[in-house]
């Protein structure tokens, strides 16, 4: 390979090398956040990407998003900042009841409307997925709000607003987020790039220490040269 080929390569190298380590790095903050978190959701700077399980806001339009897709959320913090058309993802219950405890998992869709409590402040949310066509029978409460698409919502004339989404990058996250996918893509990568390091180390360790006995070499031949040429002239001015 030639200089620029190892030049490009270096380059490509470094960029693949910073990608892992940032995912890396996104991925264990999000694992100890959510060991903190009462809901169990990791973030990073309070924000939150959830890989889409369903196609309930697969709506045909460009705000909607389906499964595989990936959504950036922020963690919502004072639910009564939220308003009609916003996306959030809240816990609710997925499977019913099994040995007496609810099992909870969580869903994201669009507030339809807002429920008051007889002071003013919210009681609920009716929410309805894009694509259902139908508001959920179930009303979401605000200590079940987790958070709120980035950019979602509607604008003054009623359209919705495309949120921060990736699309099919959701399962691309949730297997990296797995133990197979974490070893496969990130761990795996990272030992072979050191394994390379040390190997690129050590070959320049002994590429310099071979330059350094060549040039020891080259004097000491050097020296031997001069010292018999001045033998040489001695013996030469004795003779005369």
């Amino acid at each position: 390979m030639n200089e620029k080929g190892k030049s490009i390569w270096g380059v490509i190298s470094d960029i693949l090398l910073i990608i892992i380590i940032i995912i890396a790095i996104i991925i264990t903050v999000m694992t100890f956040t959510s060991k903190n978190s009462d809901m169990g959701i990791g973030n990073v700077l309070g924000y939150t990407p959830f890989a889409v399980q369903s196609d309930s806001m697969d709506s045909g339009e460009p705000s909607g998003f389906g499964t595989g897709d990936l959504i950036i959320s922020k963690e919502v913090k004072d639910p009564e900042t939220l308003k009609k058309g916003d996306v959030i993802t809240y816990t609710t219950v997925i499977e019913g009841e099994t040995a007496g405890k609810k099992i909870r998992g969580y869903n994201t869709h669009r507030i339809t409307d807002i429920i008051k409590a007889g002071d003013g402040s919210v009681y609920a949310f009716v929410t309805a997925g894009d694509a259902v066509g139908m508001e959920d029978t179930v009303n979401v409460l605000p200590d079940e709000v987790i958070a709120k698409q980035v950019n979602s919502g509607i604008d003054e004339n009623g359209k919705k607003l495309t949120g921060m989404k990736i699309s099919n990058f959701g399962s691309a996250l949730s297997f990296l987020q797995s133990r197979t996918g974490f070893m496969i893509c990130i761990i795996i990568p990272l030992a072979l790039f050191f394994i390379w390091q040390i190997y690129k180390l050590i070959s320049m360790f002994m590429t310099a220490k071979a330059e350094s006995l060549d040039e020891e070499s080259k004097q000491r031949v050097i020296e031997e040269y001069l010292a018999q040429q001045n033998k040489e002239n001695s013996q030469d001015k004795e003779d005369k």
